[in-house]
Order: C-alpha cells, then structure tokens, then sequence
C-alpha cells in the first residue's frame, strides 16, 4: 500500500512539475498545435505533443480522445493532401483560444476549392488542449455583401 500511495504521490507532483514547466501561453501552445497539425500535417505527432490523452471533443462527427482524434484525422489528412488551411486570426481569452481560418481543398469540385470557414475553439491547460469545439460555415459562390468570410 505504502508503495502505491507513494507512485501516486510522484505521479501527482510530476503532473503539477510539467504544468509548472510550461512557459508558453494558451495562444501560444494552439498556434503551435495548428501550425504542426494544420500546416505542417503533423497529426500524430502534433496531437501527442500538444493534446490531453483525456482531451474532450464537441464535434458530433468525432469521437472523444485524443487517440480517437488521431485515428479520425490520420485518415482524412493522407486521403487529402491537396487539403489547404490559412489562419486568418487567433483569439485569446484566458486559457481559451479561438482560431478563425479557411479551410478549402484546391482539386475539389467549386464548392470544395471554395471551402469553409471555420472557428475551432480550445481550452488549454498547462501546455496541453484538453478541450475542442469548432464550428463551419461553407463559403457561398455569392455573398449578399462584398465582406469576406474572413
């Protein structure tokens, strides 16, 4: 038993050790993460560098998890590759970020090559995003207005 509550205690503190250690801010740790996810296409290794085992997703087409994310998004990335992101802003609250980009695919059809925009907001922890939520809105042939989505 002593050894248990012993293992649990240094599992307690180097958890608190690594949240400590984190010197970047929660803009700074999602810019990271999109950048190596979105950009780079970095899926594995930018979701076990920057996301919670436990990470919670609030997308209805995705499993909760970061290994259920990885296993979603693995596929989709390598069967997309002409899939394109540009980051138009980040938005920071505390520890919750806001990311506003353009998503499109350049081989699609119209609709594709025209895309969506989307908002993905993240809650940070330490240097880790332990929660995901994302909204998307496809970019109209014509707008009402001459304002961009973006």
């Amino acid at each position: 038993m002593r050894l248990f509550t012993t293992a649990i205690a240094f599992a307690l503190t180097a958890s608190a050790a690594q949240a400590e250690e984190c010197k970047l801010t929660p803009k700074e740790v999602v810019s990271q993460f999109m950048d190596e996810f979105y950009m780079q296409k970095k899926v594995r290794s930018s979701f076990e560098k920057w996301v919670d085992p436990g990470y919670i997703q609030h997308n209805p087409f995705a499993a909760t998890g970061r290994d259920a994310a990885i296993a979603f998004l693995e596929p989709f990335v390598a069967n997309n590759p002409t899939q394109k992101t540009k980051i138009h802003r980040v938005i920071a609250d505390g520890n919750i970020v806001a990311v506003h980009s353009h998503g499109w695919n350049e081989m699609g059809d119209a609709a594709a090559k025209r895309g969506f925009a989307v908002v993905d907001i993240f809650r940070v922890e330490g240097c880790k995003v332990m929660e995901h939520w994302d909204v998307l809105s496809p970019v109209p042939e014509t707008a009402a207005n001459t304002n961009t989505m973006f």
